[in-house]
């Protein structure tokens, strides 16, 4: 069973003012390069990285492997769009895409395999999401068998109706970690992050 990641990183952060969140740098290393090694690192097959806003500081601070770079020329219509550019661009034999989002650094290579591993236990046919207090989190995998109904969805939240349409077709996992809900979309949302980084601490 053959897996694949969209990893977002085309975004704007408008939320963070001038600053780039996934330039910002935790332990000399970008968010963005954070995430993306991590991904390196697990059971994913196939790794394509979405970006737009300042796509070329983005290029140039990812870590070696990460070599399927799409650029989102409508990146300013939202997530949506780089999600339509990661589809799009996948191998015709993946079985599933996972999506994760570019501003979660606390994300670890043992979520993620936990994930995919539940994914091929339901033999590649459910949707599969993390849940941490009840809460329904990221990153999640969508069967191939939904590929076109979210490409076919119109406004910015297609994965999410695609995920509410199905609910009994969708697996959760419990995952007794914060990484699933944590991003850094404000600034201090960054200086939470960073300082969990820095101490190595999972609430």
């Amino acid at each position: 069973m053959k897996l694949s990641a969209t990893i977002l990183a085309a975004g704007a952060s408008k939320r963070m003012g001038d600053l780039n969140k996934l330039l910002l740098q935790i332990d000399n290393k970008p968010i963005i390069y954070l995430v993306c090694k991590t991904t390196l690192g697990s059971k994913l097959d196939q790794i394509i990285l979405v970006t737009g806003y300042e796509n070329s500081k983005i290029e140039k601070t990812v870590p070696k492997g990460i070599d399927n770079i799409v650029y989102n020329k409508k990146w300013r219509q939202g997530m949506m769009s780089s999600i339509y550019a990661g589809l799009s661009n996948l191998d015709d034999d993946v079985d599933g895409n996972m999506i994760i989002l570019g501003d979660m650094p606390l994300i670890t290579e043992h979520t993620i395999n936990l994930l995919i591993d539940e994914f091929k236990i339901n033999n590649g046919n459910r949707i599969v999401y993390p849940i941490y207090e009840a809460r329904q989190a990221n990153p999640v995998i969508f069967p191939k068998k939904y590929f076109a109904e979210i490409l076919d969805s119109e406004g910015d939240k297609g994965c999410k109706k695609v995920l509410k349409k199905y609910p009994g077709d969708a697996v959760g996992v419990h995952i007794n970690s914060d990484e699933v809900i944590v991003d850094c979309d404000t600034r201090d949302d960054y200086l939470l992050v960073e300082k969990k980084l820095l101490n190595n601490v999972q609430t």
